[in-house]
């Protein structure tokens, strides 16, 4: 009966390493989209919109916004702050790809910092990027996120503390 069971636990354990691994490599090519998508915009947001679907819809909290809009502001900011360092830390929860729709379910943090201003700007979300095929390319046809507290601030670490994580 002990053996039984052990090879009953072993068996669920490795179809669960197993299926974590598939469910990683489905995944990892939206999650690569997104990467391209960080490293362009405070470098070069004129290209963000080859990775948009044309019927494109953004939300941020309960606002929406213009991708052209958004290119604007990326432009902006890099006129505004020199030395200006970008990153997102991202980690996908969930996510499925299906033939013609796809969709990522994100925890993502995103820091800007720029020693000319001494801005070190961050926003934490929760966010959700479904995809649609057009051709032989993913593109993003609906982004929505949910700002949530930065965690990683800690109240004697900045002044602002309260004002980043409201107490609601």
């Amino acid at each position: 009966m002990q053996k039984r069971n052990f090879v009953a636990g072993l068996i669920l354990a490795l179809s669960l390493v197993f299926s974590s691994q598939a469910f990683a490599a489905e995944t990892d090519g939206l999650a690569d989209i997104l990467k391209k998508i960080d490293g362009l915009t405070c470098t070069q947001p004129e290209k963000l919109p080859q990775f948009y679907a044309k019927n494109l819809v953004i939300m941020v909290d309960d606002k929406r916004a213009l991708l052209e809009n958004r290119v604007k502001d990326y432009r902006q900011m890099m006129s505004d702050f020199r030395d200006m360092k970008c990153e997102t830390q991202r980690q996908v929860l969930s996510g499925t790809v299906g033939k013609d729709v796809s969709y990522v379910l994100v925890d993502e943090i995103i820091s800007i910092t720029s020693k000319s201003t001494d801005t070190d700007e961050r926003q934490h979300s929760v966010c959700s990027y479904m995809f649609t095929r057009e051709g032989s390319q993913w593109k993003i046809s609906l982004e929505h996120c949910s700002s949530l507290p930065d965690y990683s601030i800690n109240p004697g670490d900045d002044a602002l503390y309260y004002f980043h994580n409201p107490v609601y």
